[in-house]
This record gives structure tokens, C-alpha cells and sequence, in this order.
């Protein structure tokens, strides 16, 4: 497992606030099938999505990002902070493997560590959000192996109502039956289309502001307005959900 960055928590990242956080782990696949246009829309979806965030009072001062992504190995693109204003780093991606599962696994230490930052500092949070986005299947060393860790690790925290899982596949060559074992509670894997990025970040944003600001519940993020079709429900019919 990758070992988690130092300053998962800093008790300075807060200043004098005491609002409710949301803390949100994105973990995202950089392998070399992402390569040209999908990394570019993935890369142009989250800088909208951060955006959207830093433009929203609520959300500003209550949500809290973090970023990993695995390739050729697991990276902390982004550890939890303030949103620099400099923006995000530019996240290419990688030639070889797909190691998801110990990404995921890292997101999880990620959030841990987090959660008991606020508990520290004595902050209120609404459950984590964990969004894996992939457009393969693991591959690597023990991949499979750290694969089954994860998915365990995952539905525990979920069935617990201590995670809400966005398990997200892109494309046509993704292993739904790997990822819809990453979440107990949504009926399907969300699909996209590398061209669709835009407006599922923009799903993902509308959403953390009516959990922050509506205080929507985590059920209503599993809960689909069109039944699924197929081994995935498009992320068309997913975004009819959000008024």
C-alpha cells in the first residue's frame, strides 16, 4: 500500500471555521488507455469542478478535495488543504498498469486520517465521499489481490453508512463487474464517456452543494430517478436526477 502523505491533516487548513465538512477523494485512473484526449477532458472536468467549488459559499468554507491517481504507481496528486489558487497540477497519464485497488486503498487512509482530523479539531462531517473513476481493469502486481482488499474495505464503511461511493466507468473496455462490487448500495456503475467528464463533474459539484447547503441525504446519491439499463446507467440518465 502507498504510504499516505504527512499532511493528510493540518489543523491549520481550517483557520477559525468550525462548519460541517464533506470531505470528497477523488481516485483516478492514469493509466496509458487515458492518454490524449480523455486525460485532457479529465483534467479540464476537475479545474470546472474546483472551480465551481471556490464559487460557492457553501461549499468554499464546508468541502474538502483530495486527489490520487494510480498508473504506473499511486500518486497524491492533491492531499487535503486549502484549494490552492494556483490551480491543479496537470495529471498525465502513465504506459503501464492499472493498480485501482491500492488506490483506492490509499483514498481510504486518506479519509481516515481526515476523518479523525475533525474529530480532533471537534468538526462535524458529513460521510466521506470516495469517486473512483477507471477505464480498465486492475493490472499489476497483486492487483487482483489488493483489488479484493478494497472492494472489502469498501463495502464495509458503506454497509456502516460511513462512505458514499461513486464507482464510475469510462468507456467501453471497463470491468463493470469489478466495479459494481466497489459499492453495495448503488445498483450499477455510473458509465461515461470521456467527453461526458464535463458534465459529470458538474453532477459531483451540484451535488456536494445540496448536500452542504440542502443537506440532501446520502441515500438520495444512490438513488437513481431511471431504472438502469444494460451493466451501467449513463451518466445522462444519472444527471436527470439533480434538479
Amino acid at each position: 500500500m502507498t504510504k499516505m502523505a504527512d499532511n493528510a491533516f493540518n489543523a491549520s487548513d481550517f483557520g477559525n471555521s468550525t462548519k460541517r465538512r464533506l470531505p470528497i477523494c477523488f481516485c483516478l485512473d492514469t493509466s496509458g488507455s487515458m492518454m490524449g484526449e480523455p486525460i485532457k477532458q479529465l483534467n479540464h472536468g476537475l479545474a470546472s469542478f474546483l472551480a465551481s467549488i471556490k464559487a460557492n459559499d457553501d461549499t468554499r468554507s464546508a468541502t474538502d478535495v483530495s486527489i490520487i491517481t494510480f498508473g504506473s504507481s499511486v500518486e497524491i496528486v492533491m492531499p487535503f488543504g486549502k484549494i490552492s489558487d494556483d490551480g491543479l497540477p496537470d495529471i498525465k497519464a502513465s504506459t503501464t498498469m492499472t493498480p485501482i485497488g491500492e488506490g483506492i486503498l490509499t483514498a481510504l487512509e486518506l479519509l481516515d486520517a481526515r476523518k479523525a482530523g475533525y474529530k480532533e479539531q471537534g468538526i462535524k462531517y458529513y460521510q466521506p465521499w470516495l469517486v473512483v473513476i477507471t477505464d480498465g481493469a486492475p493490472q499489476g502486481p497483486n492487483a487482483m489481490a489488493n483489488m479484493e482488499t478494497a472492494i472489502k474495505a469498501c463495502n464495509e464503511l458503506e454497509q456502516n453508512d460511513k462512505l458514499v461511493v461513486f464507482n464510475i466507468g469510462v468507456g467501453n473496455s471497463v470491468d463493470f463487474d469489478i466495479l459494481k462490487r466497489v459499492s453495495v448500495k448503488r445498483d450499477e456503475p455510473i458509465s461515461v464517456s470521456s467527453g461526458d467528464f464535463g458534465k459529470l463533474f458538474e453532477f459531483l459539484g451540484s451535488s456536494s452543494s445540496s448536500v452542504v447547503s440542502s443537506g440532501m441525504s446520502d441515500d438520495q446519491l444512490y438513488n437513481l430517478s431511471t431504472e438502469p439499463e444494460g451493466e451501467s446507467v449513463d451518466v445522462d440518465d444519472f444527471f436527470k436526477f439533480v434538479e
